[in-house]
């Protein structure tokens, strides 16, 4: 599958991913469009913003909801081979423990779907994002990015 990768997703970057739960402690999932995976929500720090800002603009951007309480829980160095460069992503993992606002996908045509999934639905999905896999890693889970 050929990725239309965007002039920011070719030059190093800083990452932010949010695990954000509902009160039956499932965790929110999207279906991403350009990558073909699903992942945890998952988007980029622009040049000289903060991280804990672009991780409060992403999931308001992405998902509709306002963060107010937050925890770095891992943070990872990443190469990918993009348009033929090598790109360094720098992903900060954060858990959301409090946020507010009613979940909506404002992104449809980068995800086709948005929903909260048990670990154990999550660990049967067939491809998972790297970020997806971290955030696994974080409980003790080790799987492949394809099953």
């Amino acid at each position: 599958m050929e990725i239309n990768y965007n002039d920011e997703d070719i030059v190093d970057h800083h990452g932010v991913v949010a695990v954000i739960k509902n009160k039956k402690g499932e965790v929110l999932m999207q279906e991403h469009v350009k990558y073909n995976f699903w992942t945890i929500p998952v988007g980029k720090v622009k040049l000289g913003q903060e991280i804990e800002d672009a991780l409060k603009e992403e999931i308001f951007e992405e998902c509709n909801l306002v963060i107010s309480k937050f925890v770095e829980i891992a943070d990872k160095d990443y190469l990918y081979i993009r348009k033929g460069r090598e790109v360094k992503v720098i992903i900060h993992l954060f858990e959301i423990t409090e946020y507010s606002g009613i979940m909506k996908n404002k992104e449809p045509h980068k995800h086709r779907k948005q929903e909260f999934l048990s670990i154990e639905d999550i660990r049967k999905i067939p491809y998972l994002s790297d970020v997806t896999l971290l955030y696994l890693d974080t409980l003790g889970i080790k799987r492949e990015k394809r099953i």
